[in-house]
């Protein structure tokens, strides 16, 4: 097996693994209660292209690599099609996820930098009608790469030759569309947008951070989503200068790929630029689940509710969680503030064990919680004698005389025969 089907083989795994990862975080986004977030609505559109991206490369890089192939004419055949139909609806895709990216950034910046404006232009409605300019600006863009090669029938079968990318027959376009636009277009453009952007963003977070004991538990969250943003633009970043590199490379090089003796170096650097595009289509979802606390819950919820249940199914289940929640670290508070904990099955546990199997923590636990039950007892029975109620001290005085009483021996006097009685 050489190099190129083990390079296949990867990016098959990625692409099996990236498969599974972006319909859940599809399925995940385009539930009732989440897409009523713009940047939601966004990451659900990304889920889309990188779901597509993933499937339309088994065709593209794995198939065609594979050891499939009993006839070398057959897979000539095959790669004809591959790149006169499918290649261009690939670079279609790349496209919208290049943007979409591009909003992303804005959003966050404006949801950062320009709170004020975020009800004003970040809404789940706007953001549905960028998706839309993208998809059709892509559509329209990319409509000429239909035309970059063209089918050659022969007797053993269909080949391609480059048509519109030919450089000797057509310079305009090789020169005008294919590097400059496109450089200018992909990655240029975007990246400065996204460089800048997320470089205002970081710079207005490192001064939240120094007040982060004043945020509320929404501007909490804001900031994890914004992170977790930050984090997937960087990995996006990283997997998508490779191929900027090829391409400007290719541009100033036309025969970079054809000279037998920059071919090998040539085709080896564009596998790894697949393997990388892949990689990033294929790991947005451990990112998600990384750093998005309502993405986790939205999961959760799925797997116990099924994808059938209703938004206020979801609010039910959040609010029991929060409940559960709250209940769970105010008993936590309680036990580290050494209050009583009779009410705790471990407490208890040790109330009923005998004095020699006890620890010498747990009995003295015990024996604190004891006299703290005395004393709110204590308590109580004066709150009680206040409003009218007969406390405990008058009960235990009333008990007293009572004993005093009984115990006192009773004196009678007899007359005595020795005396004279009385007349």
């Amino acid at each position: 097996m050489d190099s190129q089907q083990w390079m296949a083989c990867a990016i098959l795994a990625l692409v099996i693994i990236g498969c599974f990862g972006n319909t859940l975080s599809l399925i995940l986004f385009s539930r009732p209660h989440m897409r009523s977030s713009s940047v939601n609505v966004l990451l659900c559109a990304l889920s889309f292209v990188d779901l597509t991206l993933l499937l339309l490369s088994i065709p593209t890089f794995v198939i065609s690599n594979l050891d499939l192939w009993e006839d070398q004419r057959n897979q000539v055949t095959y790669m004809a099609y591959v790149l006169k139909l499918v290649y261009p609806v690939n670079l279609t895709m790349q496209t919208c996820s290049v943007y979409i990216m591009v909003f992303i950034t804005l959003e966050r910046w404006i949801a950062v930098c320009r709170p004020l404006q975020v009800r004003v232009w970040c809404t789940p409605r706007k953001s549905r009608l960028a998706i839309l300019i993208i998809f059709i600006s892509a559509c329209v863009y990319n409509f000429v790469r239909f035309f970059e090669y063209r089918f050659v029938r022969t007797d053993t079968g269909a080949v391609y030759e480059k048509w519109l990318r030919d450089p000797a027959n057509y310079r305009w376009y090789y020169v005008g569309y294919y590097t400059i636009l496109y450089i200018l277009t992909h990655f240029l453009v975007p990246f400065t947008l996204m460089a800048l952007g997320n470089g205002h963003v970081i710079v207005a977070m490192c001064q939240r951070s120094r007040t982060r004991h004043m945020l509320t538990r929404q501007q909490q969250r804001e900031q994890s989503t914004t992170v977790m943003l930050l984090i997937v633009t960087f990995v996006f970043a990283f997997c998508n200068t490779l191929p900027f590199i090829l391409n400007v490379v290719e541009s100033m090089f036309p025969d970079f790929f054809a000279d037998p003796s920059t071919s090998y170096v040539a085709y080896t650097l564009n596998d790894l630029s697949n393997l990388l595009v892949v990689l990033n289509s294929a790991t947005t979802f451990i990112v998600y689940f990384s750093f998005s606390e309502k993405y986790r819950q939205t999961l959760l919820f799925i797997l116990k509710n099924g994808c059938c249940a209703t938004i206020s199914d979801y609010n039910n289940y959040t609010a029991m969680s929060r409940t559960a929640s709250m209940r769970i670290s105010s008993e936590t508070a309680i036990q580290r503030q050494g209050s009583k904990m009779s009410t705790s099955s471990r407490s208890s546990d040790v109330l009923l064990k005998p004095l020699y199997m006890q620890k010498r923590t747990d009995r003295c636990s015990s024996e604190y919680n004891e006299r703290t039950f005395k004393h709110l007892t204590a308590f109580d029975d004066l709150k009680h004698s206040r409003i009218g109620a007969p406390s405990s001290e008058k009960r235990k005085k009333k008990n007293k005389l009572s004993s005093l009483d009984r115990s006192t021996p009773q004196i009678t006097i007899t007359p005595s025969e020795d005396l004279p009685s009385q007349p």
